[in-house]
């Protein structure tokens, strides 16, 4: 009789465990699928812009200005898995599209205008050439709405690609 009573009080304590437990755990589970899943757009997102980058690369030698940054924009939202908050395009960074410029720095920076193929001043050993800039954007919602402090808003990539 007194073996009962103790295969209760431990029948008890483990629904109390399990009580105390499976919050947390279903929380650490909600959070490790939300960092997944933004994770997974920055991917997206990245391929996205790579894409775009190749289709710029390969483009821009015969199609105007204008014309290759509306092509690389629509191409860009085309191939994109999830949905782009904006796509930005620019072609020589808005500086006059017949020139030819030296592009340096993690943030581009443009130089003045070179003749095409004139050795850049900046002693990187290249020449001026016309250059695509691509940036894009996408907002992530936390599907757990703690998560969202976690999370930068928006997700950004960019790349700048030389066409000649």
């Amino acid at each position: 009789m007194r073996n009962a009573g103790i295969r209760r009080g431990k029948a008890g304590i483990a629904a109390l465990e399990l009580a105390l437990v499976a919050p947390v755990f279903t929380t650490l589970l909600v959070g490790v699928a939300d960092f997944s899943l933004a994770y997974h757009q920055q991917l997206q997102l990245s391929a996205a812009v790579s894409a775009g980058a190749l289709y710029a690369f390969t483009q821009g030698q015969s199609v105007s200005g204008s014309t290759l940054t509306t092509d690389v924009k629509n191409f860009v939202n085309a191939v994109s898995a999830v949905s782009l908050t904006s796509v930005t395009v620019k072609y020589n960074n808005g500086l006059v599209a017949a020139n030819c410029y030296c592009v340096h720095g993690a943030t581009p920076t443009y130089s003045g205008a070179l003749a095409c193929g004139a050795a850049c001043v900046d002693g990187s050993g290249s020449t001026a050439g016309k250059f695509v800039s691509i940036s894009a954007v996408i907002t992530y919602t936390a599907k757990f709405p703690p998560d969202q402090a976690f999370f930068p808003n928006p997700f950004t990539r960019s790349v700048t690609v030389r066409l000649q």
